[in-house]
Order: structure tokens, then sequence, then C-alpha cells
């Protein structure tokens, strides 16, 4: 697959007979390659109902599949979302669902009675929880209960609360007998009138009193309710094992059966899904979507396979309606999915245009590099992308592909990090191959600024190159983004420098000369554009208001060229500034440690932990910015199709 073109596509048409519905929809979900567009607003049937079994069955599929994935949730049965290939459709999924139904309806008896049994096992250990405080208190509790006068409330309460507790109770007459457990838990027997029973609850409520609930025909003392309630407790537990083995029998005796057609509901739902993108003639279905030119044979033979009056229409890209757009189709290997993503982030690259991923893979660490040129940062960096890279971070597996960014600019890092003789901050260590960011400004930021207008030029004629590729004559030689922009470019920078430099060996005349051609070339493209294609009026709005539009464009190219290549200055400002940072470190280490002690080297890793965290997320932001804003917004125009073919198996 070429790396800087997307995959060339054809668009393909089928028409067939409603016979043939299922055939062809399991071919196209089947192979792969397919990407179907929805074109279910074309309806030329006499009567839109007449499909409609198609819809129903698609509807009566999802509720059934929401039925079978409740019981096998219950029956605790994996549900897998992988389809394998060879599954019959189901067609009718009445017959599958009232088979279904026998064994919801015993999923769902065991479900209650589960739950039911759980319930009570929770309030009997509930109840025991609080009972065991009170094993030892051989109060009978039908001495406490049903008296006509009386009212009593068992409980425990925090201890702290006890004398707040008699304070509330002041109020009305009562007993209050108290057996402390803890520094923090006391056992309360309150007893009081009975038509006070409201004022007790609440104020017992209020003191964080925790009540005994014991039911109203227990009998005898503490000790004999909760032996039985330990009893029953184990009664219930015994019924939910034999539940629990009822559950599992049940589940081995129809789990293969239920994945089944768990599979068979999810392969048909999917070729329902597909089936509500076709177009609806008088008497056929149509079916368009993309295919990659080089399946284009096997796919048409594939159909044809079916019957002759499956009807097969390709359009190449050349046959295509203006306004009709191929998807893009593009592949990397791992190393430049990370780059990829960063274009992807822009935009999805045109289909008629370069896919600038194999440039982003050289530029971006290119610059990120100048910016953050250290040995040792940049050897911590490349580690980290290559840790990140290998996945074994599971927490950070989604960002895998961006390992392999950090990786190239961490080597790109280190690479400057030579020239620049800098190494953890260290410039003493060896020299600098090329030159020091602190000792040389000015000689960094020229050069910074001639790599921008290289750059630049380069994204000129990528943009010269997608007008070719889009067959746009006029706007390739006239155009802003053409070789007049190109040529305007280059003869100012010339103008420029033959004002500074005495022996620049184009005279200023040529110069002059060129940049006058380039204007009158620009501001004509648009005019130049109709003529060529025949458009009228020549003139949009008349000649004086095309003059005026052309002059305040030409003007805007005018301050663009200024201000994208004043923006790579940024380039060497930054590596200036990433130099002085480094150095700002080293003194703060000597004042910490004049005699390099652990202050010193302690003050130096942290130093350099947060130039490479903080500063190392600044470059990046920066870099992104220039190859966004200046290097993109050159030639890149986005705004594409992603290919996304259908892949029903996993086969």
């Amino acid at each position: 697959m070429p790396l800087f073109k997307p995959e060339k596509m054809v668009r393909v048409e089928i028409n067939f007979p409603r016979r043939y519905i299922y055939e062809v929809t399991k071919i196209i979900a089947q192979i792969g390659y397919f990407q179907p567009e929805d074109i279910s607003t074309i309806d030329n049937r006499k009567d839109p109902s007449e499909d409609g079994d198609l819809f129903e069955t698609g509807s009566k599929l999802s509720g059934l599949k929401a039925d079978l994935t409740t019981t096998m949730t219950k029956l605790d049965i994996p549900i897998s979302d992988d389809v394998p290939g060879d599954l019959e459709m189901i067609e009718n999924p009445d017959k599958v669902n009232n088979r279904l139904e026998i064994i919801k309806d015993e999923v769902h008896r065991l479900s209650l009675e589960t739950e039911e049994i759980r319930k009570r096992i929770e309030e009997k250990q509930g109840a025991l929880t609080l009972l065991q405080p009170f094993k030892d208190l051989e109060y009978d509790l039908s001495a406490l209960r049903n008296r006509r006068y009386l009212y009593s409330i068992l409980g425990i309460m925090p201890t702290n609360r006890i004398d707040r507790f008699r304070e509330s109770l002041s109020q009305i007459p009562y007993v209050l007998l108290e057996e402390q457990q803890s520094n923090k838990k006391t056992q309360v027997l309150l007893l009081g009138p009975r038509n006070q029973r409201d004022f007790m609850i609440l104020t017992a409520r209020s003191a964080y009193v925790e009540a005994l609930d014991i039911p109203d025909d227990a009998k005898g003392s503490l000790p004999e309710i909760i032996k039985s309630n330990e009893l029953e407790l184990e009664q219930l537990n015994e019924n939910l094992a034999l539940l629990e083995q009822q559950k599992i029998a049940l589940q081995t005796k129809n789990a293969s059966r239920l994945k089944k057609w768990y599979s068979q509901v999810q392969y048909s739902s999917k070729l329902y899904d597909i089936i509500s993108y076709y177009g609806h003639l008088r008497h056929s279905f149509l079916v368009a979507g993309w295919v990659p030119a080089k399946k284009q044979d096997e796919f048409l033979d594939l159909l044809s396979n079916i019957s002759p009056d499956v009807l097969e229409t390709v359009k190449s890209e050349n046959e295509l309606d203006v306004n009709t757009t191929p998807p893009v189709a593009l592949e990397f290997p791992k190393q430049l999915r990370g780059f990829h993503k960063l274009v992807t982030i822009y935009s999805t690259p045109w289909y008629k245009e370069i896919d600038p991923t194999l440039l982003v893979t050289f530029t971006f660490p290119l610059l990120f590099g100048a910016m953050f040129g250290d040995l040792g940062q940049g050897a911590v960096l490349a580690v980290a992308g290559l840790l990140l890279s290998s996945r074994k971070v599971k927490k950070l597996i989604g960002l895998a592909n961006f390992g392999w960014v950090l990786t190239a600019c961490g080597v790109a890092s280190m690479i400057f990090g030579v020239l620049y003789g800098s190494v953890f901050g260290f410039e003493e260590v060896f020299d600098p191959i090329w030159i020091s960011p602190l000792h040389d400004i000015m000689r960094l930021l020229i050069t910074t600024l001639a790599a921008g207008a290289i750059l630049l030029t380069l994204a000129d004629i990528l943009a010269i190159v997608n007008l070719v590729i889009r067959k746009d004559w006029v706007g390739m030689i006239f155009s802003g983004k053409g070789i007049a922009g190109l040529l305007l470019y280059w003869a100012l920078i010339g103008f420029i420098l033959s004002m500074v430099l005495p022996a620049f060996p184009i005279p200023k005349l040529v110069l002059i000369i060129l940049i006058i051609v380039c204007v009158l070339m620009m501001m004509s493209a648009e005019f130049l554009d109709h003529l060529f294609h025949e458009k009228r009026p020549l003139f949009k709005g008349g000649f004086l208001l095309y003059f005026i539009t052309a002059f305040f464009e030409l003007f805007e190219i005018f301050i663009s060229y200024l201000s994208n290549s004043l923006s790579y200055v940024r380039v060497g400002a930054f590596a200036v500034a990433h130099a002085g940072l480094s150095q700002v470190v080293m003194i703060l280490a000597e004042m910490v440690s004049p005699v390099h002690g652990a202050g010193y080297w302690v003050v130096i890793v942290l130093g350099n932990l947060f130039i490479i965290g903080f500063e190392g997320m600044i470059v990046s932001i920066q870099t992104l910015r220039l190859e966004y804003y200046e290097f993109f917004s050159k030639f890149f125009r986005g705004g594409g199709i992603r290919y996304q073919p259908l892949h029903i198996s996993d086969k």
C-alpha cells in the first residue's frame, strides 16, 4: 500500500432481486473489505410497507439478543462478541424465541427463589449481629412484650451518648438499664409508658441506639432466640446451595445452545443492520459502497456466482461525480502509527492529496530535537518511548503507538545534544560539534529561520503536487499555493538578501520583475480559472470588486509569508531557553551544595526530571503548533473519509 497516497478505490453498485438479499448481504459482510454507503433514502417501491417483514425481523432480533444477554448473565455464561463466519442467518426469530422461553422461565424461577433466600439470609445475619452482644442476657422477652401500659426498647448504643440520651428522656418517666460492653458500646434496656412509644423511638434513634428487631412471635430468652436464628440461617444456606446446584445443572445443560443462539443472533443482527443501508428500487434492492481497486475482480466474481440477475456497476475515481469522495485507506507499520495519529488529529487526509505522515515522521522529531537538544535527557525520553511502545505498562497501553514518536524525539534530542555539547545540562563534559545555544544565539536564530524557509518551500512544493493530483492546472501555475506563490516567496527572500548582502549574485532588478510577474499571475488566477473552465461571469461582482478582493488576498499572502517564516525562529528561541533552564538548575545545585555533596546531585536529578516533564510538554506543544499552523496549512486540505470496511467475522 502506498505511503504517500491513499489506496485506489472503486465505487460498486449492486442491483439484485429480493430473493438474493441474504446471499448478497452475507458476501459483503464476510469479505472484510466492502464499505457500504447508506442509500436507504432511495425508495421507488409502489408500496413502502412491502418489505416491512425485514425491519420487523431486525426488531425481533434486537429483543431476542436482549433476552439472551439477560439469561446468560443470570446463568454466569460468558458472552463473546466474536462472530464465526460459518453461522446460519436467523430468518425467523420466533422459532428461537419459543425455545428460549422455556429456559427463561426456569431461570426466572431460580433467580426469584435465590434472591428471596439471599434476602432472608442477609436479614438473619443482620439480626444475629445485633443479638450477639446480648447472648449472655437471660431476659425472657415475653415478660417485656404485650404490657398494657409499658413499652420497652432493647439495643446497643455509643457509650459517649448515654448522658445526652438520659437528658432527652427526662421529659417522660422512664427506666434505663445499662451494661457496658466496651469503652465504645453499651447494652441498654429502656422502659417507659406505652403512650410515649413514638417519643421513645425517635429519641432512641437520635441517640444512635441500634434497637433489636425481634419478631413478635419470638419466645424465650435471648440465648434461645439466637440459637433459633442460627438454625434457621443454617437451613437457608442449605436451600441456597440446592438452588446453586440447580443453576449449575441448568447452565451445563444449556450453555452451548445459548452461546450458539447468541452468536447467530449477533451475526443476523449485523446482517439486518447492513440491509437497513440498502436502497429500494421498483422490483429490486440497490447496494452501493467502496472496494479497493485491487479487490475489484475478486468481489465481482463472488457476486456473479450468486446469479446472473445480480447486476454490478463499477466506477473508478475518474468516472465519479465531482461531489463524490472515496474513503481514504491508509495502513502503516506500527512504528509510524503514532505519527499518523498526529496527522489525523488535525484531519483525515483527503483522497486526492498526499498523506503527510512520512514527512511528519521526519519533521516532528527534527523540530523537537532542535528545541530540546540534550544527550542525557534525550536518552531518557528514548528509553521511556521504548518502554511505552513495548505495551508492558498496562495503564498506558492505549498510548503505545505514541511510544515510537517519543523514541524518535528522544533520539533527535540526543543528536542535537551532541551538536550543542550538552548532557543532562552539563556543557563541560565535551565540546559542541556545532554550536552552543547560549554562546551563539544569533547564529542559531538565523539557522532556524533558514530551516523554516526550507520547510515552507517543501510545503509549497507539496501543495503544487496536490494541485497536480487534483488536475487543477490553473491553480498549479497561477495560485498562491502554486508555482507563482513559490516563486514569489523566494523572490522576496532573494530581494531581502540582496539588500543585506552586497555580493548577492542575482540583480535586484531581476528580482523586482519576478515579484511583479508573480503578483500579476496570482491576481489573475481566479479570472484565468473561470476562463479555462468556461465559468461566467469572468469577474464575479465586477472588475472593481474582483481587483479589491485580489489585492487583499495578495496582502494576506504577504503577511502569511512573514508570519510563517518568523514562527520558526521560536525553534532557536526554545533551544536557548532550554539551555538557560539547564544552567539555572546547575546554579541552584551549586547553591545547595558548593562541594557537590548529596544535595547537589538531588537538585540535579530533580531539575532534570522537571525539565524532561514540564519543558518536554511545552516543546511538544510548540512542535505541534509549527506542524499544524505553519506547515500543514500550506498544503494539507484534510476532510477525508476514513476507510472503515465491514468486519463481521473473526476469521
